[in-house]
């Protein structure tokens, strides 16, 4: 990637084979020019938490360096329910965290929650919130191009102390198998390794067992443990995140698909 800068599309679209997957992914392509390569990237409609997630695992941790940049778009226009004049919404935002990692955001929600303490800059940007029902193709990408090649003109003020920190005690994303990544303490989860407790998600009960690992359990059971995503900050504090997991099954359906930011609560049983 030396010669080249990887580009991630992470938005709300819906399947990657979506049109406005393909409509974004070209117009960037026209605005960018060469030396770009773009990857596409799926999160829930109108889900910030899981947005702000994949933002975080994917930027936090990336090698790339200033070879990496994300055009985030997941604007649920929840910012005003009252109509909205000319499809106006949420407005646009930039982050540089300490890996040189640069990122155009809608500034909605949790979209930029986790990445906030892991950036050395964040700014809101001077550019239009309103004229498109379709923003991320007819005004945001060419202000993402404009950054992406060094210019930074449309900054406008800090947002650092305006972002929202990132949700606790929650569900963040649901990935293919249906592992949920959760915001939960995993030191007082561990404290009952081996034992099972009682998880309550989206209005449904189910007994899971902790353990050290998603296949610390057989197959069909349900499992409670530490997972595979997480990331280290400035400082060297690390992140974790865990997994409610079936083996064998699908964990989320037994809770109802929940979105990210639905509300989790456990208890032991003995």
């Amino acid at each position: 990637m030396k010669d080249r800068t990887l580009v991630t599309v992470l938005a709300d679209y819906g399947h990657l084979h979506d049109l406005a997957f393909a409509e974004v992914r070209q117009r960037l392509y026209a605005e960018l020019g060469d030396g770009f390569l773009i990857e596409t990237v799926a999160v829930p409609a109108f889900d910030t938490v899981a947005t702000g997630f994949v933002l975080a695992q994917m930027a936090i941790n990336s090698r790339l360096g200033a070879n990496h940049k994300f055009f985030v778009n997941t604007a649920p226009r929840k910012d005003d329910l009252k109509p909205r004049a000319r499809n106006a919404g949420e407005g646009l935002a930039y982050a540089k965290l300490v890996n040189g990692v640069e990122i155009v955001a809608v500034d909605s929600g949790h979209s930029l929650s986790f990445i906030r303490d892991a950036a050395t800059e964040m700014r809101g940007l001077k550019v239009a919130a309103e004229g498109s029902q379709f923003r991320s193709r007819d005004v945001f990408a060419a202000a993402f191009a404009k950054i992406a090649h060094g210019d930074y003109s449309a900054f406008g003020s800090d947002l650092m102390s305006e972002v929202r920190e990132a949700p606790q005690n929650c569900v963040c994303y649901t990935d293919g198998y249906g592992n949920m990544k959760c915001a939960l303490d995993i030191d007082a989860l561990m404290k009952h390794k081996g034992k099972d407790v009682c998880v309550t998600l989206h209005e449904s009960e189910a007994i899971v067992r902790v353990a050290d690992g998603i296949f610390g359990v057989a197959d069909g059971q349900f499992c409670l443990s530490p997972g595979s995503s997480g990331w280290a900050l400035p400082g060297g504090k690390v992140v974790r995140f865990a997994e409610i997991v079936k083996r064998g099954g699908n964990a989320a359906k037994t809770f109802d698909a929940p979105h990210g930011g639905a509300a989790i609560e456990w208890r032991p049983l003995s």
